[in-house]
């Protein structure tokens, strides 16, 4: 069995219609924008996710994984930690 070093990265998904705050995880000294062009995969693994509406501030739900389709994604943002 062979496991890949990731990093996690503390993001901002939009979609068309939700915001999604969680850790996407991508390949050790590799960029966000290689995750997202990555033809390999079609969805996007999030962590710690917190989903809310696009355009609203009462989070929906929280879920420990959330798998977003890498077509619907508009824009993602890398957020600072604290």
């Amino acid at each position: 069995m062979t496991f890949t070093n990731k990093e996690q990265v503390r993001c901002m998904i939009a979609t068309s219609a939700y915001r999604i705050e969680g850790e996407m995880h991508v390949l050790s000294g590799s960029r966000l924008t290689d995750a997202l062009n990555s033809k390999a995969k079609d969805f996007v693994a999030i962590t710690d996710a917190s989903v809310f509406p696009l355009h609203g501030q009462d989070m929906l739900w929280k879920a420990e994984y959330v798998a977003v389709n890498r077509d619907s994604i508009a824009m993602v943002v890398p957020l600072e930690e604290d």
